[in-house]
């Protein structure tokens, strides 16, 4: 009442009241609060029973001397101090009871404190009561009731009782720990309980000094579980969620799961690690330390794992190092030619009403026109919100006077995320669906995601059914009678003969934790063609026809005078010139920035021998599922090649400024996709330079090839072994070269720039996996004819000098001169670099690597 805590309870006060959980390690003894401890005396099964062989009493002047005298007894249950007084409690059954006693402390021992933190949910834990194997089957044999003060205590009481199966604890106080010897089998609803699972028991030795066997076996909890709580899909990051550890964002080395674990533990602030999904932690990938974690704003739905540590809090939030979400877009009163004041909210917010006439139709115009991104499209029902349809920002609304735009405001990378919806993600399952499943025999499919398929074109081997339409196998076996029940099962990788078909579990790569998982294996094979599919990735090659193939390719974006990109990007109209002189030069391969879905155009590329790199996915503001369209309409064109999505995505974050972890997870989302309509071509994705590369390469299995945006003058430099360091696969130069305008003499300068094509090409041929040298599959010289859009400070009907673009910079000048790339300017006129090219070739490179 004075503000004062008298002298006997005072510290133990701050130190003891309340709940709490113990951070120590495995097998470390720690001390918890009976009834709240303080001004409590330990009792046994009630609050009158202090018989006194339950404990025994030893003079002790501190608290602390009463807890060394517990600890050095392996009989010790836990404590009760008053002044100079110390009762070490030695009952079996351990404290279970106390009585109001002032100026006494009542506490329990837990031999193993860490076992406190690894507690399981049982169906889902809050709002659920226990029970036995249904959930009107509550038994009083099943439990024992008493009363705990906190969560925390009575998973205490639990702890020290070896017949605890797990606790139901009520707000109330009501503990119930559970002895059943089946277990906790089902659950009840109860908004006022929290069912959970206690760690399994071993047997442990303990140290004692107090009898004349010397160590004596004592049962504990040592949970065979380390603790750690997976949640899966859970990516926790800058700005959402979470912070990281200077220096340990990532480790620099790729780390097993149990050693990226025990980085965390050596941090005192480590909240938990992230990992990216994949073989369950039996191999080494990059790692992340997370700290401050608040599980409620992480992203969801991602190609990463997050591990809680055991013991840490990443529920609660601190309001004050919370980084608020931001709005998406600018007030509504700074958008321009809105319809009668008509905007949104809700769902529907950063969206409005717009006249079509000023910007030809076209949300994409609107919204750039205020410094905005588009993000959807579409007619409206009666001059309100709702939408009648939706449609790309590039396509103009028609028959309208008015529009929807939704725009947003262009972010920088790693910016706060602001609160938009976002577009829908696609639905996790454990497999493709199996009504598109190739080569099943007369549509025999046993659920669980097996069917019965032709084996002749496979070898008779499930591994590489299933891998022939980017999945993985889970089981395989010879059927009994042209059905789904099993005669004997085998290896994925084991040819089942004299058979016309085989049974194949096949599943996603990073499937949801509750589907069926892959066998581990070992390979100790070099990898060997797949019979019957004409492109494929094998080791460090690009195989058609089961020949390896280099590219010498060139990045071709037509975009004529006084036109921008991609509005005007016209293939059609460029299409034939253009491939003449691709085939003069040699090009075996173009590489776009918006899918080419004419197949006009691609006849006529091939006709040349021109093979297409097709981009389907860059810009990140539209939906993963967008990427279906082009796939769909060009798969079965000879001139496919494969698949990019995204371009030096690490740079721009798909040009939308998403985050490194949001891009990871679009082009994820986009690869299925891919692979749902077409697992016959590989699929690519671009990236600029090698940094953070192996970041990306752990996270994105489904990529089969990499390609590489480089600019450092006039040599790679160690290009090629900091690849090597990070992948195994292919990879191949998505741009690379010298712009024509030379900063030095400000002025064209085609010397230069057939310089640095003839070395920098030749250098990629020394590396070319055809030859054997390397990873290098080939590249895309940048870029085929000048573009006269892309200085935005200029006129795009003018030559300009000047633009940005990021990473290194090109010879002599290091300076990016963006609209003087070309092989050929924008008339076709052929410069210096056209005849560099032309004269560099695989053949000749080998024939200089031989000599």
């Amino acid at each position: 009442e004075d503000g004062s805590c008298p002298t006997s309870s005072g510290s133990l006060w701050l130190q003891l009241k309340g709940s709490r959980t113990s951070n120590r390690g495995v097998g470390e003894p720690d001390f918890f609060p009976v009834h709240g401890g303080v001004d409590r005396s330990c009792r046994g099964s009630h609050d009158k029973d202090e018989l006194e062989s339950h404990y025994i009493s030893i003079p002790a002047t501190t608290m602390d001397d009463c807890k060394q005298q517990c600890l050095s007894n392996s009989a010790c249950k836990g404590i009760e101090y008053s002044h100079l007084s110390c009762r070490v409690w030695t009952r079996q059954q351990g404290i279970q009871a106390s009585f109001q006693s002032a100026g006494s402390t009542c506490l329990r021992l837990l031999q193993d404190a860490s076992a406190m933190s690894k507690f399981k949910a049982v169906d889902g834990g809050k709002g659920k009561g226990c029970r036995g194997t249904h959930p009107s089957d509550k038994q009083e044999s099943y439990f024992k009731s008493t009363t705990a003060s906190t969560l925390d205590e009575c998973k205490s009481i639990c702890v020290q009782d070896a017949e605890c199966q797990g606790v139901s604890y009520q707000s109330r106080g009501l503990c119930e720990v559970w002895v059943r010897p089946e277990g906790i089998g089902a659950t009840a609803d109860d908004s006022e309980s929290i069912c959970l699972e206690a760690p399994p028991t071993t047997t442990t030795q303990s140290p004692s000094t107090t009898t004349s066997g010397g160590t004596e076996t004592t049962t504990t909890t040592a949970p065979i579980d380390d603790g750690w709580e997976l949640h899966y899909g859970l990516n926790c990051y800058k700005h959402h969620g979470a912070q990281g550890i200077w220096g340990k964002d990532p480790l620099d080395e790729r780390k097993t799961l149990e050693e990226c674990k025990e980085e965390c533990l050596k941090e005192q602030q480590c909240s938990g690690i992230v990992m990216p999904q994949g073989d369950g932690g039996d191999s080494a990938k990059k790692c992340w330390l997370r700290r401050n974690v608040r599980k409620s704003r992480c992203t969801t739905d991602s190609p990463y794992n997050f591990w809680a540590r055991p013991g840490a809090n990443i529920e609660t939030i601190d309001n004050s190092t919370i980084e608020e979400s931001t709005p998406c877009c600018d007030g509504y009163e700074s958008w321009p030619n809105v319809d009668n004041g008509v905007t949104c909210t809700g769902e529907d917010r950063c969206t409005g009403l717009v006249l079509t006439k000023p910007y030809e139709g076209r949300c994409d115009k609107y919204c750039e026109s205020f410094g905005h991104e588009c993000f959807e499209a579409g007619e409206e029902v009666e001059e309100n919100c709702d939408w009648k349809y939706k449609q790309s920002c590039k396509e103009p609304v028609k028959d309208t006077s008015d529009m929807l735009c939704s725009c947003r405001r262009k972010p920088r990378v790693d910016d706060p995320h602001c609160d938009w919806p976002g577009p829908p993600q696609p639905e996790k399952k454990c497999c493709k669906n199996i009504k598109n499943w190739p080569d099943v025999d007369n549509g025999v499919t046993c659920g669980d995601c097996m069917a019965l398929v032709l084996a002749e074109k496979y070898g008779g081997r499930c591994d590489q059914y299933c891998e022939s339409f980017g999945q993985v196998c889970i089981r395989a076996a010879e059927e009994q009678d042209e059905n789904c029940e099993v005669r004997y099962e085998v290896p994925c990788d084991q040819a089942i003969t004299g058979t016309s078909d085989i049974l194949c579990q096949c599943g996603k790569r990073n499937a949801p934790p509750q589907c069926p998982r892959p066998p581990a294996t070992t390979q100790t094979t070099t990898p060997t063609p797949r019979p019957n599919q004409r492109i494929q990735v094998v080791g460090k090659q690009i195989l058609v026809d089961g020949t390896p193939l280099h590219l010498k390719g060139v990045a071709w974006n037509p975009v004529p005078k006084g036109g921008a990109h991609p509005a005007d990007l016209d293939f059609n109209a460029a299409v034939e010139e253009d491939a003449k002189l691709m085939k003069t030069m040699g090009i075996n391969a173009v590489r776009t920035y918006e899918p080419i879905t004419d197949k006009w155009v691609l006849d006529t590329l091939w006709s040349q021998g021109i093979w297409v790199v097709n981009s389907v996915y860059n810009w990140g503001g539209a939906d993963a599922d967008s990427a279906a369209a082009p796939v769909k309409e060009t798969k079965d064109h000879p001139a496919i090649l494969m698949w990019t999505i995204g371009n030096e995505w690490n740079y721009n974050g798909l040009y939308v400024g998403s985050s490194f972890f949001d891009c990871v997870g679009r082009i994820r989302d986009v690869a299925n996709v891919i692979l749902e309509h077409d697992t016959s071509h590989p699929i690519a994705s671009i990236f600029g330079d090698v940094g953070k590369l192996d970041e990306a390469v752990d996270s994105l299995p489904e990529i089969d090839i990499w390609g590489i945006n480089a600019y450092r003058g006039i040599s790679f430099g160690n290009l090629f072994q900091q690849y090597e360091g990070a992948t195994s696969k292919p990879m191949f130069f998505g741009e690379y070269g010298a712009d024509a305008f030379n900063a030095k003499i400000s002025g064209e300068d085609q010397d230069a720039q057939a310089k640095a094509t003839k070395e920098l090409t030749e250098e990629i041929l020394g590396q070319s996996s055809v030859l054997g040298r390397g990873s290098c599959i080939g590249g895309f010289i940048f870029e085929f004819n000048d573009e006269w859009h892309k200085d935005n400070d200029g006129s795009k009907s003018r030559h300009d000098t000047g633009g940005t673009a990021p990473g290194g910079g090109p010879y002599p000048d290091m300076t990016f001169n963006e609209e003087w790339w070309g092989l050929v300017n924008i008339d076709r006129e052929t410069r210096k670099a056209f005849d560099a090219y032309k004269n560099t070739d695989l053949p000749t490179a080998a024939q200089k690597i031989t000599a």
